[in-house]
C-alpha cells in the first residue's frame, strides 16, 4: 500500500519486509498513526526509494532476501547525505547477537517480533521528534556558524580598517615629529650661527675700527709703508668676515636642502695647476705647496664630471685648514691618482694634526679639535670640515682622515668615475 500522494506535511516511513501481509500491516497501523507509507520488498528495493524519497523513518526487516536488513542499514548510513533518517530494525530473534548487529549496522533502535503496535508507535514518534531535533539543531548549528563566520569576516574587515587607520594616523604623527625635529634642528642652527657670527666678527670689526681711526688719525703722518699695511689689515678682515658669512650661508643652504649639485667637464691638468697657484698665494711664510702627478704618464681619464664650485670650497677649506695648523711651515702637498673607478685627491700636511679619538667628529658643524686653540691666531667657526663632508656626499664621494706617524694629517678623498661621471673627451 502506497500512501506517499497524502499530505505532504505528514511524516513518510519507509516500510521494508519480504513478508506482503506484516508489510501491509505496518502500513495500515502508521496510517492510523497520522504518517505517510511507501513499501519494499526487500534491502535493494529499499534502498532505491531511500535514495529517491528520503523518508523521514525505517521500519526495516532483519532478514530478507536479496539484501538483508543489516547490510541494508549499512549501505544507508554510507549514502552522501546531510543527515540519515533514523532507522527501526524489525527482527523475529530477541537475540543479543542480533541486536549487537543492528546496532552495529546504524540502527537507531529496534523491535521484535510478534510486534506490539502501541511500541512500534512510541519508538517511531520519538526517533522521529529526535532525528528532527537533531537537523534542527544542525541547520542552527550550521546557521550559527555561518553567522560567526560573517561576523569574523567582518571583524577581521573592521580591524583591517582599523590597522589602516592607525598607519596612516601614525605616519602623520611622525611626519609631524620629523617636521617639529627639523624645525628644531632648523632652529638651534640658525642659534649656532648667530652666536658663531657674532663671536667671529667681533675681532675683525674691531681691528678695521682700529685701522681706521689710526688711518684717520694719522693719515697725513703716517708712513705709506705703515699706511698701506693698515689698508691690508683691513682687506684681510673683510675677507675674513666674508668666508665666515659664506660658509653659514652654504651650511644652511644644505640643512634646508638648497645646496646644489651642478656637475660639468672638469680637466684635471688644468684645475690641479690652478689649485696649485691658488695655494701659492694663500700660503704662509716658509711654506712649501708640493703637487705630484705626471699627467703625460697618468692613467686618469683628462676630464671628469664634477662641480667645479664645491670643489673650490673643498680643497679651500682643506688648505686653509693645512696652512692654519702649520705654523712652523713646513709643506702642503696635494697628490692625484686614478684608479679604474676612481679619482683620488690627497691633501697633505705636516701641522700639528687631529687626535685620533676625534676623527669621526671633525666634520661636525661647529665642532673644533681639542687641540686647535694651542696655536694663536687660527681663529675658526668650525664650519671648514663640515662644508667640505656636505659638499664630498653631493658627489657620492668619499673622505677618510689618516694621521702619519711623522705628525700631520692627510685627506683622502675619492671620487667615482663611472659611467654617470666620467666625462667622454671625443
Amino acid at each position: 500500500m502506497n500512501r506517499v500522494g497524502e499530505a505532504t506535511d505528514l511524516p513518510l516511513a519507509l516500510i521494508a519486509d519480504d513478508d506482503e501481509v506484516i508489510r501491509r500491516y505496518l502500513c495500515r497501523s502508521m496510517h492510523h498513526a497520522g504518517y505517510r507509507t511507501i513499501e519494499a520488498s526487500d534491502g535493494e528495493q529499499c534502498l532505491t526509494l531511500y535514495t529517491e524519497l528520503h523518508p523521514d523513518i525505517v521500519l526495516l526487516d532483519a532478514i530478507m532476501p536479496v539484501m538483508d536488513g543489516f547490510t541494508c542499514c549499512a549501505r544507508i548510513h554510507t549514502l552522501p547525505e546531510p543527515y540519515h533518517a533514523p532507522v527501526l530494525m524489525i527482527t523475529g530473534l530477541d537475540d543479543r547477537e542480533y541486536v549487537d548487529r543492528a546496532f552495529a549496522a546504524g540502527a537507531s533502535d529496534y523491535v521484535t517480533k510478534p510486534i506490539h503496535l502501541a511500541v512500534l508507535i512510541q519508538r517511531v514518534r520519538r526517533l522521529i521528534q529526535q532525528s528532527r531535533l537533531r537537523q534542527e539543531l544542525e541547520v542552527s548549528n550550521q546557521t550559527l556558524e555561518n553567522r560567526v563566520q560573517e561576523r569574523t569576516i567582518e571583524l577581521e574587515n573592521a580591524i583591517e580598517q582599523l590597522q589602516v587607520e592607525i598607519d596612516k594616523r601614525k605616519q602623520a604623527e611622525e611626519v609631524v615629529t620629523q617636521a617639529l625635529e627639523r624645525e628644531r634642528e632648523l632652529s638651534d642652527l640658525k642659534t649656532r650661527i648667530i652666536t658663531t657670527l657674532s663671536h667671529e666678527f667681533r675681532t675683525p670689526l674691531s681691528s678695521i675700527s682700529l685701522s681706521f681711526d689710526i688711518i684717520e688719525q694719522q693719515y697725513l703722518t703716517l708712513d705709506p709703508d705703515k699706511r698701506s699695511k693698515r689698508f691690508m689689515q683691513v682687506r684681510n678682515n673683510i675677507k675674513r668676515i666674508t668666508q665666515v658669512l659664506d660658509d653659514a650661508l652654504t651650511i644652511s643652504k644644505n640643512e634646508a636642502s638648497e645646496l646644489s649639485f651642478n656637475p660639468t667637464p672638469i680637466d684635471l691638468a688644468e684645475f690641479c695647476h690652478t689649485l696649485v697657484k691658488e695655494w701659492e698665494s694663500l700660503k704662509n711664510q716658509n711654506q712649501q705647496i708640493m703637487f705630484n702627478h705626471n699627467f703625460t704618464q697618468s692613467k686618469c681619464p683628462r676630464s671628469v664630471w664634477l662641480d667645479s664650485q664645491l670643489l673650490q670650497k673643498i680643497f679651500f677649506h682643506l688648505f686653509m685648514n693645512a696652512t692654519r695648523f702649520s705654523p712652523n711651515g713646513g709643506e702642503v702637498k696635494l697628490e692625484l691618482n686614478c684608479t679604474e673607478t676612481s679619482v683620488i685627491f690627497r691633501v697633505s700636511d705636516r701641522g700639528i694634526g687631529i687626535p685620533l679619538a676625534e676623527h669621526n667628529r671633525i666634520f661636525e658643524e661647529f665642532y673644533r679639535a681639542s687641540n686647535a686653540n694651542t696655536i694663536p691666531g687660527t681663529p675658526g667657526a668650525g664650519l671648514g670640515l663640515a662644508i667640505v663632508k656636505q659638499a664630498i656626499d653631493l658627489h657620492g664621494a668619499s673622505i677618510a682622515i689618516e694621521s702619519p706617524a711623522n705628525g700631520g694629517v692627510t685627506f683622502v678623498i675619492s671620487f667615482p668615475l663611472n659611467p654617470v661621471l666620467r666625462y667622454a673627451e671625443n
